[in-house]
Order: C-alpha cells, then structure tokens, then sequence
C-alpha cells in the first residue's frame, strides 16, 4: 500500500511540474482548458495523481476550477494582474525592509553583481520575455534581496508570485519599455543605505512602475497593437 501511494505522490508530482511548465512557458495558453482524461491519457495514469496536481496547480495560481470538475489555465485580466502585483508590492516592501537591517556587506556586493547585470540587460532590451537570459537574471536578484531578508516565508511567497508572472510576460509584455539607468541598483544603493523606511519606498515605486508597464502591455494586446511600439517608460 505504501508504494502505491508513494508511486501515486510521484506521478503527481511529475504531472505537476510537467503542466506547471507549459504553463509558464507559453505552451498552455490562458484560458486553455484542462481535460483530466486526456491528461491521464497523456501520462498513463488514472484521474487521482492527475486531480491532486491540479489542485496543487490551483494552488499556485496556475489553474481555475471550472463547472463539472473541469479546470482551464488561468485567464489573464486588469484585476489579476493588479492582485497580482498588490501582493508583490507587499511581500517585495517587506523583504528590502528586512535586507536593509540584516545584509552583509558580502551579500550587498552580490546584489550589486545581480542589479549591474539586470540594468546591463534592460539597456539592451532583454529581460521583458521570460525565455531571454536577463529576465531570468533579474528573477534572481529579486528573490536575492528576498533571501537576504532573513525570511523564508517571503521567498516562497515571491516564488510563487514568480510563476504568475512568467505566465503573464508570455502573452503580454512590451520590449519597448525602457528603464532609467542603475533602475535595479538604485534599490542595493537603498539596502546598503541601512533605511528600511527609505528602501521600502524605492521598492514600492519599483513595484508600481512594473505594474504600469504590465498594464500598458497588456492593453496593447487587447487592442490589437504592436507591442515592441510601446512608448519608454519615463522615470
């Protein structure tokens, strides 16, 4: 019995992480429904291991429930992306708050490093779809000032809001948007200022200038337009 459950438990959690990146890769759309029986076909599996990763892709954001025990990707609107970046505002304020007490001066060198690097790839134009290098790079260094907050509740909050961005960047975003010079190392400058109130609202301001280009982006899609058309950004 306790194979069956531990082989159950590992198909789950291979059905899980198998749809989880579909999803933040673009492969699954929004909106895109989610048949149970073709997903157990797909993994020759009965229903159980595939309802438990859907609830736990329910869980993370990833997934809606539907009528009749269907589920669909999760659709893309003004409000989620709003929710969205409210709690990012909240968890991101706190973490910088926290790293300003707590860093090291050799985790503020590090950040320095993530933040340089970030800023190199916004000059070039690569960290706005998630497939380029510098998105990625820049993921790190937010979940960097996270870690060095000493919390790891915050990480795993901010990893999770993670993943709702990458489904959102896949479908809406828009390369031309540009930031200010330094934009991400304004925020090390603040941490290595040791002013929580201070790092806290250069946070908050960095928080909102990434919904705004969210929504402008996504608005863009919406109406039909080009995105690489979109105007800069001003800081």
């Amino acid at each position: 019995m306790a194979s069956t459950d531990n082989s159950q438990a590992a198909l789950a959690q291979t059905i899980y992480e198998g749809l989880r990146d579909e999803i933040t890769s673009g492969k699954l759309r929004p909106g895109e429904p989610l048949s149970r029986r073709r997903v157990a076909r797909r993994y020759g599996t009965s229903f159980i291991p595939v309802i438990e990763a859907l609830v736990r892709l329910e869980g993370a954001g990833l997934v809606e429930s539907e009528a009749r025990q269907s589920a669909r990707v999760r659709r893309i609107t003004v409000e989620t992306i709003r929710e969205d970046y409210a709690l990012r505002e909240a968890y991101e304020t706190q973490a910088i708050r926290l790293a300003s007490e707590h860093a090291t001066a050799s985790e503020i060198r590090e950040l320095y490093r993530l933040a340089e690097g970030v800023d190199a790839c916004v000059s070039a134009g690569g960290t706005q779809n998630p497939t380029d290098p510098g998105s990625l790079l820049h993921w790190q260094f937010h979940r960097q000032i996270a870690r060095t907050s000493g919390c790891g509740a915050l990480v795993r909050s901010l990893e999770r809001i993670e993943l709702l961005r990458r489904l959102q960047a896949n479908w809406y975003f828009a390369p031309g948007l540009c930031d200010p010079p330094r934009y991400h190392s304004l925020l090390v400058d603040a941490i290595d200022r040791r002013r929580p109130d201070e790092a806290d609202a250069v946070m908050r301001a960095h928080v909102r200038k990434g919904l705004e280009k969210e929504l402008l982006a996504y608005r863009l899609r919406e109406n039909g337009e080009p995105q690489a058309s979109a105007p800069a950004v001003k800081p």
